[in-house]
Protein backbone atom coordinates (compact mmCIF):
# COMPACT_ATOMS: atom_id res chain seq x y z
CA UNK A 1 0.00 0.00 0.00
CA UNK A 2 2.77 2.40 0.54
CA UNK A 3 4.34 1.36 -2.44
CA UNK A 4 1.11 2.96 -4.40
CA UNK A 5 1.12 6.13 -2.20
CA UNK A 6 4.74 7.15 -3.17
CA UNK A 7 4.12 6.05 -6.89
CA UNK A 8 1.13 8.37 -7.16
CA UNK A 9 2.56 11.33 -5.32
CA UNK A 10 4.30 14.22 -7.46
CA UNK A 11 6.94 14.35 -5.62
CA UNK A 12 8.66 17.20 -7.04
CA UNK A 13 5.24 19.23 -6.74
CA UNK A 14 5.10 18.28 -3.01
CA UNK A 15 8.52 19.30 -2.48
CA UNK A 16 8.28 22.65 -3.18
CA UNK A 17 6.23 23.54 -0.28
CA UNK A 18 8.98 22.70 2.28
CA UNK A 19 10.55 26.37 1.26
CA UNK A 20 10.13 29.02 4.27
CA UNK A 21 8.13 31.90 3.78
CA UNK A 22 9.34 35.07 3.92
CA UNK A 23 6.74 35.95 6.55
CA UNK A 24 3.99 33.82 8.59
CA UNK A 25 2.45 36.83 9.68
CA UNK A 26 -1.54 36.87 9.82
CA UNK A 27 -1.65 38.76 6.78
CA UNK A 28 0.55 36.51 4.52
CA UNK A 29 -1.24 33.63 5.96
CA UNK A 30 -4.81 35.80 4.96
CA UNK A 31 -3.64 36.06 1.52
CA UNK A 32 -2.55 31.86 1.21
CA UNK A 33 -6.74 30.74 2.41
CA UNK A 34 -6.00 29.18 5.84
CA UNK A 35 -8.39 27.04 6.85
CA UNK A 36 -8.40 23.64 9.32
CA UNK A 37 -9.73 20.82 9.92
CA UNK A 38 -10.25 18.84 13.37
CA UNK A 39 -10.76 15.08 12.48
CA UNK A 40 -12.72 12.46 14.06
CA UNK A 41 -12.29 13.39 17.85
CA UNK A 42 -14.86 10.58 18.61
CA UNK A 43 -14.89 9.30 21.85
CA UNK A 44 -15.06 5.74 20.58
CA UNK A 45 -12.27 6.43 18.48
CA UNK A 46 -10.13 7.98 21.20
CA UNK A 47 -10.04 5.52 23.68
CA UNK A 48 -6.92 3.72 22.61
CA UNK A 49 -5.46 6.99 21.49
CA UNK A 50 -2.13 7.38 22.91
CA UNK A 51 -1.65 10.40 25.84
CA UNK A 52 -5.76 11.31 24.71
CA UNK A 53 -6.43 13.53 27.28
CA UNK A 54 -3.44 16.00 26.78
CA UNK A 55 -4.41 15.68 23.11
CA UNK A 56 -8.47 16.91 23.24
CA UNK A 57 -6.96 19.96 25.59
CA UNK A 58 -4.91 21.42 23.17
CA UNK A 59 -7.31 20.35 20.89
CA UNK A 60 -9.49 22.63 22.42
CA UNK A 61 -6.90 25.47 22.50
CA UNK A 62 -6.65 25.11 19.26
CA UNK A 63 -9.98 25.61 18.21
CA UNK A 64 -10.44 28.84 20.84
CA UNK A 65 -7.36 30.34 19.53
CA UNK A 66 -8.70 29.45 15.80
CA UNK A 67 -12.07 31.18 16.66
CA UNK A 68 -10.47 34.27 18.43
CA UNK A 69 -8.62 35.06 15.15
CA UNK A 70 -11.62 33.99 12.50
CA UNK A 71 -9.65 31.32 11.08
CA UNK A 72 -12.40 29.08 9.28
CA UNK A 73 -12.28 25.59 11.03
CA UNK A 74 -14.50 22.33 10.81
CA UNK A 75 -14.87 18.94 12.23
CA UNK A 76 -14.94 15.97 10.33
CA UNK A 77 -16.60 12.36 12.14
CA UNK A 78 -15.67 8.91 10.74
CA UNK A 79 -19.09 6.81 10.24
CA UNK A 80 -20.93 8.87 13.21
CA UNK A 81 -24.03 6.28 12.73
CA UNK A 82 -21.85 3.79 13.98
CA UNK A 83 -18.93 5.46 15.74
CA UNK A 84 -21.04 8.01 17.37
CA UNK A 85 -20.35 11.66 17.38
CA UNK A 86 -17.82 14.52 18.57
CA UNK A 87 -16.33 14.50 21.75
CA UNK A 88 -18.95 16.77 23.66
CA UNK A 89 -15.84 19.74 24.55
CA UNK A 90 -14.70 20.01 21.53
CA UNK A 91 -18.38 20.78 19.82
CA UNK A 92 -18.61 23.09 21.98
CA UNK A 93 -15.63 25.00 20.40
CA UNK A 94 -17.28 24.38 17.06
CA UNK A 95 -18.97 27.82 17.25
CA UNK A 96 -18.85 28.26 13.45
CA UNK A 97 -20.64 24.49 13.19
CA UNK A 98 -19.38 23.22 10.50
CA UNK A 99 -19.05 19.80 10.71
CA UNK A 100 -18.47 16.54 8.22
CA UNK A 101 -19.90 13.42 8.11
CA UNK A 102 -17.50 10.87 6.01
CA UNK A 103 -16.82 6.96 4.98
CA UNK A 104 -13.43 6.92 3.84
CA UNK A 105 -10.48 7.30 5.87
CA UNK A 106 -9.12 10.74 3.88
CA UNK A 107 -11.46 13.85 4.11
CA UNK A 108 -11.78 14.46 1.14
CA UNK A 109 -13.68 11.64 0.29
CA UNK A 110 -16.59 13.85 1.76
CA UNK A 111 -17.94 16.09 -1.16
CA UNK A 112 -19.19 18.24 1.26
CA UNK A 113 -15.61 18.89 2.94
CA UNK A 114 -14.16 19.10 -0.72
CA UNK A 115 -17.02 21.88 -1.42
CA UNK A 116 -16.13 23.44 1.91
CA UNK A 117 -12.15 24.28 1.16
CA UNK A 118 -13.63 25.71 -2.40
CA UNK A 119 -15.97 28.05 -0.69
CA UNK A 120 -13.91 28.91 1.78
CA UNK A 121 -10.85 29.78 -0.55
CA UNK A 122 -8.53 27.49 1.12
CA UNK A 123 -4.80 27.43 -0.08
CA UNK A 124 -2.74 26.18 3.15
CA UNK A 125 -4.80 23.89 5.42
CA UNK A 126 -4.02 23.20 9.21
CA UNK A 127 -4.72 19.62 10.04
CA UNK A 128 -5.59 18.25 13.65
CA UNK A 129 -7.07 15.19 15.10
CA UNK A 130 -6.97 11.73 14.58
CA UNK A 131 -5.66 9.48 13.70
CA UNK A 132 -2.07 10.17 12.25
CA UNK A 133 -1.34 7.05 10.28
CA UNK A 134 -4.66 6.38 8.95
CA UNK A 135 -6.92 9.51 8.34
CA UNK A 136 -4.43 12.47 9.06
CA UNK A 137 -2.03 10.23 6.64
CA UNK A 138 -4.23 9.91 3.82
CA UNK A 139 -6.11 13.72 4.35
CA UNK A 140 -2.49 15.56 3.93
CA UNK A 141 -1.74 12.96 0.76
CA UNK A 142 -4.98 14.25 -0.84
CA UNK A 143 -4.44 18.17 0.19
CA UNK A 144 -1.28 17.92 -1.55
CA UNK A 145 -2.64 16.07 -4.51
CA UNK A 146 -4.92 19.53 -4.79
CA UNK A 147 -1.53 21.31 -4.80
CA UNK A 148 -2.74 23.05 -0.91
CA UNK A 149 0.00 23.81 1.65
CA UNK A 150 -0.40 21.64 5.10
CA UNK A 151 0.86 22.05 7.79
CA UNK A 152 -0.01 19.20 10.34
CA UNK A 153 -0.08 20.95 14.09
CA UNK A 154 2.46 18.26 15.68
CA UNK A 155 0.45 18.38 19.15
CA UNK A 156 -3.01 17.71 18.13
CA UNK A 157 -2.68 14.98 16.34
CA UNK A 158 -2.99 11.47 17.66
CA UNK A 159 -2.33 7.46 17.24
CA UNK A 160 -3.13 4.13 19.09
CA UNK A 161 0.94 2.92 18.83
CA UNK A 162 3.79 6.18 19.09
CA UNK A 163 5.89 4.26 16.98
CA UNK A 164 2.80 4.47 14.00
CA UNK A 165 2.66 8.14 14.33
CA UNK A 166 6.05 8.75 14.25
CA UNK A 167 7.03 6.95 11.13
CA UNK A 168 3.68 8.56 9.16
CA UNK A 169 4.83 12.00 10.74
CA UNK A 170 8.51 11.60 9.18
CA UNK A 171 6.67 10.24 5.74
CA UNK A 172 4.13 13.51 5.52
CA UNK A 173 7.39 15.67 6.36
CA UNK A 174 9.23 14.53 3.35
CA UNK A 175 6.58 14.61 0.97
CA UNK A 176 6.21 18.13 2.25
CA UNK A 177 3.70 18.77 4.80
CA UNK A 178 5.43 21.25 7.11
CA UNK A 179 4.62 19.41 11.01
CA UNK A 180 4.90 22.27 14.31
CA UNK A 181 3.38 22.92 17.32
CA UNK A 182 0.55 24.29 17.90
CA UNK A 183 2.14 27.34 19.98
CA UNK A 184 4.93 27.75 17.46
CA UNK A 185 1.84 28.30 14.76
CA UNK A 186 -0.27 30.37 16.88
CA UNK A 187 3.39 32.48 18.27
CA UNK A 188 4.06 33.03 13.97
CA UNK A 189 0.78 34.09 13.27
CA UNK A 190 0.51 36.61 15.98
CA UNK A 191 4.01 37.60 14.69
CA UNK A 192 4.69 39.84 17.95
CA UNK A 193 2.70 41.45 20.58
CA UNK A 194 1.12 44.12 18.51
CA UNK A 195 -1.32 41.66 17.39
CA UNK A 196 -5.35 42.42 18.50
CA UNK A 197 -5.59 39.64 19.97
CA UNK A 198 -2.20 38.96 21.70
CA UNK A 199 -3.45 39.37 25.05
CA UNK A 200 -6.18 36.74 25.38
CA UNK A 201 -4.29 34.51 23.31
CA UNK A 202 -1.71 34.60 25.92
CA UNK A 203 -4.14 34.20 28.23
CA UNK A 204 -5.45 30.97 26.87
CA UNK A 205 -2.10 29.24 26.61
CA UNK A 206 -0.84 29.82 30.23
CA UNK A 207 -4.56 28.66 31.54
CA UNK A 208 -3.61 25.98 29.59
CA UNK A 209 -0.30 24.95 30.88
CA UNK A 210 -1.30 26.08 34.41
CA UNK A 211 -3.83 23.38 34.55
Amino acid sequence: MCVLVLSEIDYSLAMKFKKIPESISSNEWEKQGIGAVVMDMQPNLMDTIHAVNQLTETIILQMKVFNLLQIPICLTEQVPEKLGSTHPDIVHQNTQGICFWKKTFSAFGSDAFSAWIESNKISHLLIAGIETPICIYQTSIDALRMKLQVTILSDCIGARREADGRDARKQLSAFGCTIIPLETLIYSYLRDPSHLHFRDISRLIRERTET
